[in-house]
């Protein structure tokens, strides 16, 4: 966990910073700042999970830091160090969500104490939060397979970079997995087929790691397998699976490989065919046919999207999501638009993809979703453009935001994590972000005093994403020029 310390007395910094060792609590002291004004820019710059601040400092307060920096990110646990004659202080703290309370001069088994309360607290939630987004893929699960599977046949880039795409979000393991190719299931017993083929490897460890596939005939089922033994228990068990009526025995075909190979294997031979047909547990059935959803309609839909006007973009949209088409077609069509844009990988956690699942599935009619991914082709727009040129475009257009920072940048505009974004700003542009955003904030802070002479300072503060702190603004703002607003309008006005 990412641990920061603020004191405006360097020798209570260097005493919080070397009075416990922090990597044995599973910390990274990443910064120890000596003001809120640093602090905050910290803060955007470098992420921490954990805050020790101070409260009485000159300029921006612990108390403004907390309330600014909360607002800009409400995962920050913050640990608030004060006098006794400082309890007003805590009480205010408490409103933002301050549950840690230190006295000075701290107590080093208290602070212990705290910090591994608190990171319990954080792996308990890390654990609930996994858990459901295990649980929640486990829900996206059938229509990511579907998706997976028209990417496969439709071939429209190569195998591998499709498999890399999908196996984070379904899990599949490097190796281990078997496929058996059933040759004369009939379509008449193809439903009694699947219910004795799931009920027959339920709870057993021949798992089922896909969805039974069919085509003209033939059913594909991919299992967890540990060696040819197996393979060949599960092969026999099959090959005794028999329905009145039936004109000829089943024909077993293993094919072995690893996984990404197997699976290119296995839709090598059924992609040939016009419908592919997905089985699952549940006994849902899913008809994949080359469609709208098919991916080289999504690439083709991209494309268009790239090369538009962003004016012309919703209606580009409109002619393809009419009103008409099926709830789960527009949903395919939609998650096949992000994976185009937005594959996982290193750079991208999987709470991301996860997010953007999530909103889609809330959406219950298409026009909701049309809606929805014209927000994402408005990120997608210059996807030419590198990610730190469109951090730049969208902090000359959103500066005036007061709690605008580089971790709400990547989640919610990139989709990239915030340290891979942090690390590469600062390689591209030779500076951290928020020097970068106070910059353009100045810089538009000066103009309007060259346009507005008499203007208030408060209200200049306010448009160029101060809020009501005009306070904090005038510190940053004789930080970066080297003189107050005042005597930077005085010296104007002469």
């Amino acid at each position: 966990m990412r641990l920061m310390i603020v004191d405006d007395e360097e020798i209570i910094r260097e005493a919080l910073a070397e009075m416990i060792d922090y990597e044995a609590l599973g910390y990274t002291l990443i910064a120890a700042a000596k003001n809120g004004m640093e602090a905050y820019d910290l803060i955007c710059d470098e992420y921490p999970d954990v805050v020790i601040t101070d409260i009485r400092m000159p300029g921006l307060d612990g108390l403004g830091l907390i309330e600014r920096a909360m607002k800009a990110d409400a995962r920050i646990t913050f640990i608030l160090l004060s006098g006794y004659n400082e309890f007003e202080y805590a009480k205010q703290a408490m409103r933002y969500g301050v549950r840690y309370y230190l006295l000075k001069p701290t107590d080093k088994n208290e602070l212990i104490e705290v910090l591994q309360d608190v990171r319990q607290e954080r792996t308990q939630e890390e654990a609930r939060r996994r858990k459901e987004q295990e649980s929640f893929l486990r829900k996206m699960r059938l229509p990511l397979e579907e998706c997976f599977v028209k990417e496969a046949v439709e071939l429209e880039e190569p195998f591998p970079a499709i498999f890399r795409k999908y196996q984070p979000l379904l899990s599949f393991p490097e190796t281990g997995l078997a496929a058996f190719v059933c040759s004369f299931v009939e379509e008449s017993f193809l439903k009694k087929f699947a219910a004795d083929v799931y009920r027959s490897f339920s709870g057993r460890e021949e798992l089922l790691a896909f969805p039974i596939l069919y085509v003209r005939e033939n059913a594909v089922l991919i299992l967890k397998m540990q060696g040819l033994a197996q393979c060949e228990r599960v092969k026999t068990l099959l090959g005794q699976l028999w329905y009145p009526g039936q004109c000829v025995a089943l024909e077993i075909q293993i094919l072995h490989g690893d996984t990404a190979g197997l699976f290119e294997n296995v839709f090598a031979k059924i992609a040939r065919f016009e419908q592919i047909r997905m089985l699952d547990a549940e006994g849902e059935e899913r008809v994949i046919s080359h469609r709208i959803a098919s991916d080289s309609r999504i690439e083709q839909l991209s494309g268009e999207i790239r090369g538009a006007d962003e004016a012309r973009i919703p209606e580009i949209l409109k002619q393809v999501f009419v009103a008409q088409m099926p709830i789960e077609t527009a949903r395919n069509l939609a998650l096949g638009l992000f994976l185009k844009w937005n594959p996982v990988q290193a750079e991208q956690p999987l709470d991301i993809a996860c997010d953007f699942f999530r909103k889609l599935y809330n959406c219950t009619e298409v026009e909701e979703i049309r809606d929805f991914v014209r927000q994402a082709a408005g990120r997608e727009e210059k996807r030419n453009s590198s990610n730190i040129a469109l951090v730049k475009t969208y902090v000359e257009r959103h500066y005036g935001e007061e709690y605008l920072s580089l971790k709400w940048i990547a989640e919610n505009y990139l989709f990239v994590s915030v340290g891979y974004l942090s690390k590469q700003f600062v390689k591209e542009e030779g500076i951290r972000f928020s020097d970068y955003l106070n910059r353009v904030r100045m810089d538009e802070a000066k103009r309007l005093m060259h346009f507005y002479h008499n203007e208030n300072i408060t209200d200049i503060a306010c448009q160029v994403g101060f809020g009501n702190n005009p306070q904090y603004f005038r510190q940053v703002f004789k930080r970066y020029t080297g003189c107050t607003p005042g005597a930077y309008l005085k010296n104007i006005q002469k």
